[in-house]
C-alpha cells in the first residue's frame, strides 16, 4: 500500500446536470503517514500489511529488539547496543522508550492510526502511568481510536 487510497466518509452524492454530466461528492478523510498528508485507507487495506513501515513503527520494532537483546543476555547494557549499531546511545534509550507505551498508544503505532506525533514527542522520558502519557501527548481515548486534544 505505497500510494494514498480514499475512505468514503460519509454519503456519495451524485448530481446529474443539464448538459448530461454529473458532479460526483465524494467525502474522504485525511491523515498523515511519516508527516505526509494521506487519504485514508478502507478498513479492508488496513488488514493487508503494508510493505514500508513509518518511522514511529520502525522505532517501536527497533526498541522491542533492543529490549528483547538485553532481557536475553545478548548485550550487557544500552551502551553496548549503541557500539554495536554504530549509533548514539540516547537514540537507542530513546527506542527502549518506546516499549514502555501504554497499549493504546502501541496498538495505534502499528495500526498507523495515531494523530501527527513524531518519536521525540513520544519517546523522550515519557511517563511511566499510561494514562499521563495520554495526558502528556495531548491525546483522549475515543470509540475511534486515539484523538488529539487541540
Amino acid at each position: 500500500m505505497s500510494s494514498p487510497t480514499i475512505s468514503v466518509a460519509g454519503e456519495i452524492d451524485i448530481v446529474h446536470i443539464s448538459n448530461g454530466d454529473a458532479i460526483v461528492t465524494i467525502p474522504v478523510r485525511m491523515h498523515r503517514r511519516s508527516g505526509k498528508r494521506r487519504l485514508r485507507a478502507t478498513k479492508a487495506e488496513l488488514a493487508e500489511p503494508c510493505s514500508e513501515l513509518t518511522t514511529l513503527q520502525t522505532s517501536l520494532v527497533r526498541g522491542y529488539r533492543w529490549r528483547d537483546m538485553l532481557d536475553h543476555g545478548e548485550v550487557a547494557s544500552m551502551k553496548e547496543i549503541a557500539e554495536r549499531e554504530n549509533i548514539d546511545f540516547s537514540y537507542v534509550s530513546r527506542m527502549i522508550n518506546m516499549t514502555m507505551l501504554s497499549p493504546d498508544l502501541t496498538e495505534a503505532i502499528l495500526d498507523d492510526t495515531i494523530p501527527d506525533l513524531t518519536v521525540e514527542e513520544i519517546a523522550i522520558a515519557p511517563p511511566d502511568l499510561w494514562d499521563e502519557q495520554l495526558r502528556k501527548l495531548k491525546l483522549h481515548r475515543t470509540l475511534q481510536g486515539l484523538v488529539r486534544h487541540p
